[in-house]
């Protein structure tokens, strides 16, 4: 399991004081309101004020005073660490702990997750399998096990044929 993970990306400046418009990762953004400290592209910044939007945002970084500074940040990937993060109710993952683990569906492997894209009904996990790419939405009536720690997903054979989409 992943000990950083990325939460978004800087897009811009925002104002004259060195805020910076931000975009989320995270079909619950507002529980990043309770961070004190992240990085950007490996640097640790405090957190000075976090305002969110949906999926968008404002933030203000200690140090970070100015538009010229905060114009260096453009484009800078937004990471924390696992333990600062808050718990996740039982169901939901990180998406970063699900990219590479392994997919079965009947007992057998058919590749192993390489996206998560997120739509407004429901995440579509995009599988590598051995000759080409499939996709399939998360649904809780597909989905019967999720093993993080071990790196698998088992997926219900019937729902699957009826949902799966090969790319």
């Amino acid at each position: 399991m992943k000990t950083e993970l990325t939460i978004g990306k800087v897009l811009k400046p925002h104002g004259l004081k060195g805020d910076v418009k931000i975009e989320t990762f995270s079909s619950n953004p507002a529980r990043f309101s309770v961070l004190k400290r992240l990085k950007l592209d490996g640097v640790e910044y405090k957190i000075r004020r976090l305002t969110l939007d949906g999926s968008f945002g404002t933030l203000g970084l200690e140090g970070v005073n100015d538009m010229d500074a905060a114009e260096l940040l453009r484009g800078k990937m937004i990471s924390v660490s696992r333990s600062d993060l808050p718990k996740l109710e039982a169901g939901n993952y990180y998406i970063a702990d699900l990219l590479g683990i392994d997919v079965y569906v009947s007992g057998e492997r058919i590749g192993e997750i390489i996206d998560v894209l997120q739509y407004g009904s429901a995440d579509v996990y995009v599988v590598k399998t051995q000759d080409s790419t499939c996709s399939f939405p998360a649904l809780k009536q597909l989905i019967r096990s999720v093993d993080i720690e071990n790196g698998e997903m088992a997926l219900d054979d019937m729902v699957f044929r009826r949902v799966v989409v090969y790319n």
